[in-house]
């Protein structure tokens, strides 16, 4: 909370004084909404309704890869790019699943999610893997999503050199 004169304010609600009148302003961008932002996002890749991906990243948005092997993307970047680097998956990969637990931190735009990815491969057997995700939200659109997980689990599954 922070209170500038007459306005007491946090991420969430600004109250204002005026005389003996308090004024609630409440941001529609909860903790709550943002939770379900991110749900969709695991929503679209396990039914393979990409396109919702252009609606809940900012146009600007990014994804972070920084454990992304040599040769793979270290960033995917913009709402249309987002998009077009997971519809690409449909090709390889047949039923997505991620099991996850998402958590709020004290700051309402920013949640970390911890998950396991279980992955059909269309030539044959499964690509399993945990992760753990950032999620930095602003406006209830994603502006930034980052992604950790085990590569050498990934080398071992499409025999990748690391």
């Amino acid at each position: 909370m922070v209170c500038t004169g007459r306005r007491l304010s946090s991420k969430i609600a600004t109250w204002s004084v005026l005389s003996n009148m308090f004024i609630l302003e409440v941001s529609i961008f909860n903790p709550m909404n943002n939770k379900k932002v991110i749900d969709t996002f695991f929503a679209a890749l396990e039914t393979q309704h990409f396109e919702l991906l252009k609606d809940i990243f900012a146009p600007d948005g990014r994804q972070l890869n920084p454990y992304a092997p040599e040769g793979f993307p270290k960033s995917f970047d913009g709402a249309e790019g987002i998009y077009k680097q997971y519809s690409g998956l449909a090709a390889n990969f047949g039923q997505m699943t991620f099991p996850r637990k998402i958590y709020a931190t004290e700051d309402p735009d920013f949640f970390f999610v911890q998950f396991k990815g279980k992955i059909e491969i269309k030539a044959g057997g499964k690509y399993e893997n945990d992760y753990l995700g950032t999620f930095r939200l602003k406006d209830g659109k994603i502006i930034e999503y980052t992604e950790y997980f085990n590569q050498v689990v990934m080398a071992k599954a499409f025999n990748i050199k690391l």
